[in-house]
């Protein structure tokens, strides 16, 4: 993976009608409270049946059509009048006993639904006695409307009709209850990226806390922070992401991306800032909205100049704090658009909560497509590539590159499909679940009490989760003065061959682990006497030329005698404007060689932020300095 949230062509560039409340789940650990019982629905005490929207559909009430294996279409019309669509996979064996847990799989962004699960994960859910439901997320695949980026007003409220739709009409599914009076759907989660947004979507909307595990890969915390850190706009990754979404829409002429995100992307290309009235708009689509739990009264209102366009800019779902609630998190430590930062706060979020809640990493993720990896693999032309990129290392100028290709999707040798399926299996115990090998069921148990940072393809780091932004901090290391041009004009750019590296002195010589999330203080200093700062606050925030506006980018590098400094998991975070700032670097994990030493990698211009260079004439170069915390593990 994992470019799966974009379209392929940018690779090449509710409860039942006595039903009951959140209180009646089991526990969500799994291992305390009252011992379950489990029935299919059908045989749920004084439910009424009802006949299925469709004939066909397999029924234990009716003994019909239980054969199990297949698989068809289901489209529902959304209270707003827009297609729904998605799959049903059906479980390879139908139990009417104890019934068949369900599993929903959400697409990434710009894809579509599973239609035939043959050679995917979903047929090894299907093997293990799962039902499946493969969605096509509004605006995509079959199902209509503008895509607005998992909207609780929107996609929020379609999902759970898809989810009342198959207590309705799938009574096969495995209902719970520990009182023998009380039921509730045995049901979990699956999917990456934007197909991990929409699982903490449901989970966050539903009165009803039907889903017991969830699944989430490569998932946004805060899209404000994923898109816009450090109010830099991620330029590269939203340009690809504009056009997968449009090439994905299901509806070209009139649907595709809400006008509200077109304005955005246009306004943030035309000023270099994403604009304060859109910046509430992708806080109420994130978990932080839900995890914040922030009173209507402090929610700051959605501006758009083409709101009478759009519609549902409003906050009609609360900002309720979410059920405790079993989740696997898994991240991408070389993931450039949603990095390893959003795991970690979506995992600190929910286990504060109180939930069985685990954390594992990988090396894949959101990967940019390296123009120089290309050029490497196109026979005799890639020798001679490869020749030149070593020459230009060796003598220490770095090579144009904007991500090296992804790595195992396996944390230390584990692979992450077999953990997510041990982790629903451990959850939701369906009826002829497949044994997993010792080592993922040791891997998935120690994911309890600790981390999983994937080193490279086969190796791993286990942490604490206190050693990943505390304990493990070497605190406080002096950051020497160093001055850098920033990219508003040509010699800017030479950070793309010579980025500045900056050693860092006095580290412990025995810890070579660099792990976790470091932290810098630091300070950005005008080479001109103009310094605007104190007058930029009074012009508006799209501004160019102030005296104020530079930004630099920074991320951690390891360096060997004369060659060109490597850039750990390819990570970089945006400082903006002139003065002080204290700002989370993002979270790496990797080991340092025997002759390498480590400093910070600083860069005027990179091109994971495209076009979101400095505008400001007045601003040529920064002197950097301050101290910051490095995240080095004891050995």
């Amino acid at each position: 993976m994992q470019l799966r949230m974009i379209s392929a062509a940018l690779v090449a560039l509710s409860l039942y009608g006595c039903g009951s409340g959140s209180e009646n789940k089991p526990d969500p650990q799994g291992e305390t409270g009252a011992k379950s019982e489990r029935v299919a629905s059908f045989k749920v005490p004084n439910r009424t049946q009802q006949t299925p929207e469709n004939a066909n559909e397999a029924s234990c009430a009716r003994k019909a059509n239980l054969t199990g294996g297949r698989h068809h279409q289901v489209k529902l019309t959304s209270a707003s009048g827009k297609v729904i669509s998605f799959e049903v996979i059906e479980p390879k064996v139908i139990n009417c006993t104890e019934g068949n847990p369900l599993v929903l799989q959400g697409h990434g962004f710009g894809g579509s639904r599973t239609i035939d699960p043959a050679g995917t994960f979903l047929e090894r859910l299907q093997n293990n006695g799962y039902a499946v439901i493969s969605i096509d997320q509004r605006g995509f695949g079959e199902s209509t409307g503008t895509v607005r980026v998992m909207d609780p007003n929107a996609e929020g409220k379609d999902l759970l009709q898809i989810l009342d739709w198959a207590e309705k009409n799938l009574d096969y599914l495995a209902q719970d209850t520990t009182d023998n009076v009380n039921f509730n759907l045995v049901a979990g989660s699956t999917g990456g990226s934007y197909g991990g947004m929409y699982q903490m979507l449901i989970h966050n909307m539903d009165p009803k806390q039907r889903l017991d595990a969830l699944t989430p890969d490569i998932t946004p915390h805060d899209l404000r922070y994923s898109l816009n850190p450090n109010s830099t706009i991620k330029s590269a990754w939203v340009a690809l992401l504009a056009v997968g979404g449009e090439a994905g829409a299901s509806e070209k002429l009139i649907g595709g991306l809400d006008p509200v995100l077109k304005e955005t992307l246009l306004r943030g290309a035309a000023t270099n800032t994403i604009h304060a009235g859109a910046l509430p708009f992708f806080y109420y689509h994130s978990v932080r909205y839900f995890t914040d739990a922030k009173p209507a009264s402090a929610q700051e209102p959605m501006d758009f100049l083409g709101a009478p366009l759009s519609d549902l800019l409003t906050y009609e779902v609360p900002a309720t704090k979410p059920k405790p609630v079993s989740i696997l998190f898994s991240q991408g430590m070389r993931d450039t658009l949603f990095d390893f930062n959003n795991g970690w706060d979506n995992f600190q979020a929910y286990k504060a909560l109180g939930g069985d809640v685990r954390l594992m990493t990988h090396e894949s993720g959101h990967i940019l497509p390296g123009t120089q990896t290309i050029l490497a693999q196109a026979g005799p032309l890639g020798d001679a590539v490869n020749q030149i990129t070593d020459q230009l290392n060796g003598a220490g100028l770095s090579t144009v590159e904007l991500q090296k290709p992804s790595g195992a999707n396996a944390c230390g040798g584990l692979d992450r499909f077999d953990l997510t399926l041990a982790f629903l299996n451990e959850k939701l115990n369906p009826p002829n679940k497949v044994a997993s090998s010792a080592a993922i069921v040791a891997g998935l148990d120690r994911l309890k009490s600790q981390v999983c940072l994937s080193l490279d393809d086969k190796k791993a780091a286990w942490v604490n989760a206190d050693q990943i932004a505390d304990k493990n901090l070497v605190k406080a290391v002096p950051i020497p003065a160093t001055t850098l041009p920033v990219a508003n004009s040509l010699l800017g750019l030479t950070s793309l061959l010579q980025p500045t590296f900056i050693p860092l002195a006095n580290l412990p010589a025995a810890r070579r682990t660099v792990a976790g999330i470091g932290q810098l203080k630091i300070k950005l200093a005008s080479i001109l006497p103009v310094d605007g700062c104190a007058f930029a606050g009074s012009l508006p925030p799209e501004f160019p030329i102030k005296g104020c506006d530079a930004i630099v980018y920074i991320g951690w590098g390891a360096k060997s005698g004369s060659a060109a400094p490597r850039l750990l998991d390819e990570q970089v975070v945006p400082v903006r404007g002139l003065g002080d700032h204290t700002i989370r670097m993002v979270g790496v994990a990797d080991e340092l060689a025997a002759d390498e030493s480590l400093g910070l990698l600083v860069y005027g211009y990179h091109l994971q932020y495209l076009t979101s260079i400095s505008r400001d004439l007045l601003v040529p170069a920064v002197t950097v300095s301050g101290t910051v915390d490095v995240p080095l593990l004891n050995p």
